[in-house]
Formats: structure tokens, sequence, C-alpha cells
């Protein structure tokens, strides 16, 4: 990139950021009603003009990955996810959300690490299940899934093997 480019870039990126918040907070706003509104392209539109105007929001990050995974868009969905967790690391429903897609993405053992630490930071065995938060609750409830389906294949290939 010419050094032009960079002042350039440089200089978009600082008018982005300079948006004051009243106009930060409508944007986010927006992108949350057409989230929920399942207009996914508008809502992933809206989020990336917010990521740009508040770089260091988690939340904004986080449901641009959700949006972009749900669209099928893996890799920006990981980095989005990721840049979140970097952003806000103690962020359960982002960690959740980062390790599935991990898994989705077929990077299963990085998957299963997060949702394993994401289980262990809310797992308390005097609750019952249905007592624990719904964060402990989701990557328990995917970690079992994986389990199984690890299982299935082991059970598998192992009959075939005989």
């Amino acid at each position: 990139m010419s050094e032009q480019s960079e002042k350039e870039q440089s200089s978009t990126e600082r008018a982005w950021q300079a948006a004051p918040d009243i106009v930060a907070a409508q944007v986010q706003a927006l992108a949350r009603k057409y989230y929920e509104q399942g207009e996914l392209d508008r809502a992933r539109e809206v989020l990336e003009k917010l990521v740009k105007m508040r770089p260091r929001c988690a939340w904004a990050h986080a449901l641009l990955g959700v949006v972009q995974r749900r669209q099928g868009r893996m890799v920006k969905a990981l980095e989005s996810l990721q840049r979140a967790a970097e952003i806000d690391p103690d962020d359960r429903n982002t960690l959740v959300n980062l390790g599935e897609c991990l898994v989705i993405a077929g990077k299963v053992p990085q998957g299963v690490d997060v949702l394993r630490a994401v289980f262990e930071m809310g797992y308390d065995p005097a609750l019952a299940p249905e007592e624990h938060d719904a964060f402990t609750r989701r990557a328990g409830a995917q970690l079992e899934v994986i389990q199984r389906a690890a299982r299935m294949v082991q059970e598998e290939y192992g009959q075939q093997g005989s």
C-alpha cells in the first residue's frame, strides 16, 4: 500500500471513529433491529459500519460474527468473533459462539477447547443442570453433541476394521 493510500485510509478510519456517541448508539439500535427481524444482509451492513465507528466495541464484532456465521461466511465470522474475544475475553456469549463457529469450520479441537473453557467458567457441581446459566448449558450441550458424534465415528470405524 502506498504512503498516500495509507494516509487516506487512516484519515477515513479517524472520520468513522469521530462519529458522535449518539450516532453510534442509533447505528447499534438499527443493527439490533435488523438482526431481530432476520434481515441479515442489512444487519451485516450496519454492523460493519458500527465496527468502523467503534472498533473496540466487542458487542458489535460479536454480533457481526454471528450474522456472518448465519450467512455461511465462516472465515469472516471467525475473524469477527476472535476480535470480539480479544476485546472482551470474559464475554461467555462471544466465546460460545466462537467455539461453535470453530467446530463448524472444522477446527474441532480448538472449538472444543473454547467450549470446555466456557463450561468450566460457569459449572457448579452443587447445581442441577437446569440451574446453570444459559451459556454453561449451551457449551455443555455442544460438548455432549461433539462427544456423541466422536463416539459414533469411533464405533463405525471400529466395526469396519473387524
